[in-house]
This record gives C-alpha cells, sequence and structure tokens, in this order.
C-alpha cells in the first residue's frame, strides 16, 4: 500500500448511517461516483458518470428565480404551466458549478458528487464506530461501481481495516483481474450482482457482456476465498423469468457452493425521480414485483440447496 493512502482522493455521492442492507450489522456505506454499467433499472442513477452532477427537484421549486441570475451559463429559463413557475435548466449548457444552488432559497437544487479523501471519508465512518462495534457492522463501500476507481477503493478498504472495520463491498465484478485482486484483498465480504446469466441479454439490459463478471466472481470466492452474496435484482419483465432465476441458482450451487446465499432485491420505483431529477427519464417499462411473485422465485433459489432471501 502506498505511503500517502489516506491523501488519495475519489468522488463520493453519499455517506449512508445506520445502513442495515448492505451487510452484517448496522453499517456505513459509502456510495462512489462512475459506473462502467447503464443498466435500465438503476437506482442510482446519480452514480452513472464520474463528475459530479446538478439534481434539481421541482416539488420544491416556487419559481422564484434566484437560480436564474446566478447561473453564470445562462442555463436555466422558467416554464409558466398552469399559472404556476417551473425552471428548466439546459443541461448541456450547465457546468455543475453550484452557483446556482446556493443562491435557492428552498434546497430545490443540489450537487451529487463530492472529491473526498480516504481520511476525510474514514473520519465519517468512524463517528459510528460505537454503534458499529455493538452490531457487529462495518463500512460497506457501493455505487456506482467501486472497481471502476480501484485505488481509492483499496486505499480506503485497508484504511477501514485497520481502525478495526469488518469492510464489504458491493459489486458487478466487471473490471480486469488485476483490479479484483488489488481490491479483494481488503474485503471481508463481497456482495456481487449477477443481473442476468445470458450474456447477450446482459448486455442489452446493461451495456455490457457477464463473461468476465461471471469469471470474477468465480475468482474472488474459489481462489481469493473471499466470502460472497449473490444478488440478483429482480426486474419484472426483464430478468425475472423462472428460466434466469434457476440458472444464477444453478451456477451459483455448481460454481460457488451451496453454502451462498442469493439475495434477491425486488425492483422498487426510486431510480425514476431520481432520473427526472437529473433531467432524464428511465428506459423502462415495469411494476414493482408481487409478494406472491417474489416468493415463487424464492422457491426457486431454494429448490438448488441454496440459502434464499428477500431483499439485501
Amino acid at each position: 500500500m502506498r505511503e500517502d493512502y489516506m491523501d488519495v482522493t475519489g468522488t463520493v455521492f453519499n455517506i449512508q448511517t445506520y445502513s442495515i442492507h448492505d451487510g452484517p450489522g448496522i453499517r456505513v456505506t459509502v456510495f462512489l461516483k462512475g459506473c462502467q454499467l447503464r443498466c435500465k433499472w438503476c437506482a442510482n442513477p446519480e452514480s452513472n458518470e464520474t463528475f459530479p452532477q446538478l439534481m434539481t427537484y421541482s416539488s420544491k421549486c416556487t419559481g422564484c428565480g434566484a437560480c436564474f441570475s446566478a447561473c453564470p451559463k445562462n442555463a436555466i429559463s422558467l416554464n409558466i404551466e398552469g399559472g404556476k413557475g417551473r425552471e428548466i435548466t439546459d443541461r448541456k449548457l450547465c457546468v455543475n458549478c453550484g452557483k446556482c444552488i446556493e443562491a435557492c432559497p428552498n434546497e430545490a437544487r443540489e450537487i451529487a458528487g463530492k472529491t473526498m479523501t480516504v481520511r476525510q471519508v474514514l473520519d465519517k465512518v468512524l463517528k459510528d464506530k460505537l454503534f458499529i462495534d455493538a452490531s457487529g457492522g462495518g463500512m460497506t463501500i457501493s455505487g456506482g461501481e467501486p472497481l471502476m476507481h480501484p485505488e481509492f477503493t483499496a486505499c480506503l478498504l485497508y484504511a477501514a481495516q485497520g481502525a478495526g472495520l469488518h469492510t464489504a463491498i458491493e459489486s458487478c465484478s466487471f473490471a480486469s483481474p488485476g483490479i479484483v485482486d488489488e481490491v479483494f484483498k481488503y474485503v471481508d465480504l463481497g456482495l456481487l450482482d449477477i443481473k442476468h446469466m445470458d450474456s447477450a441479454e446482459h448486455r442489452r439490459l446493461t451495456g455490457v457482456p457477464n463473461e468476465t463478471i461471471l469469471a470474477n466472481i468465480r475468482h474472488i470466492h474459489n481462489d481469493l476465498h473471499v466470502p460472497v452474496i449473490i444478488r440478483v435484482p429482480t426486474i419484472p419483465g426483464y430478468n425475472d423469468s423462472d428460466e434466469n432465476i434457476a440458472a444464477t441458482a444453478r451456477f451459483t450451487a455448481e460454481e460457488l457452493g451451496t453454502d451462498i446465499a442469493v439475495h434477491l432485491l425486488p425492483y422498487h420505483r426510486l431510480g425514476e425521480s431520481k432520473n427526472e431529477s437529473l433531467g432524464k427519464k428511465m428506459d423502462l417499462s415495469t411494476d414493482i414485483p408481487s409478494d406472491e411473485h417474489m416468493q415463487h422465485l424464492l422457491s426457486i433459489v431454494e429448490s438448488y440447496g441454496l440459502q434464499g432471501q428477500i431483499g439485501g
């Protein structure tokens, strides 16, 4: 590990305290910006790009106009609908400078993403160490995709372990073997996504094939001996067929072992409002899965001798 590891920087868009779904116990989850995948159902679209991005919240906007004059690029205009003003931001002109945020009196605008050092992040995590230790929790790095920032991720994991924290990483495992080796030497638990077992469908739904992902998952567990949990974001009409869930369970049981847990994560609509805040629209048409359907998929997982679970 480099001597100045505490000063290495990364772009963080959220540090979530008292997290109970990202590994055992009470945890602090650090979310990094930047991801190679473009999943149609992404719940954190503000994590896709590596740079800070403006997010706007129309429900908080009163059309007061304070942001108009504050913008140095004249990227903001007012649209009158039904007698009520609503700001419109031209994303091609916006440079994410944050001047409009300083001017807004209603907290209707924010920048997602901030450059932070390992030291700054760890200091925030350690504020909750009393609760973390008492619950058997730790720190989890999520995203985005942490493996897209291998140096920062490895340094933060190393620092966390040095501070006596259990470490976990949420990852799609799409990276070179060298990056996987460098990062996972400091990981106590891998929360690894499998989006789809058919590579062509995986490419259609996420933008990349799955061969590298599956190979890395095997390597992480079988060669690096890192405990893992397989997680399947379950999206009705996209990857929730009996055949795909069975193929995922079969891969887990045969390639990793029946002692591996599989968590089925039901689709939710949080990503829709976040896309709107980024001036985008989701390319997805589906509903939230029913409890009955999720129980049916869980029974398929358990039929392979695996420990299944609905939710993280």
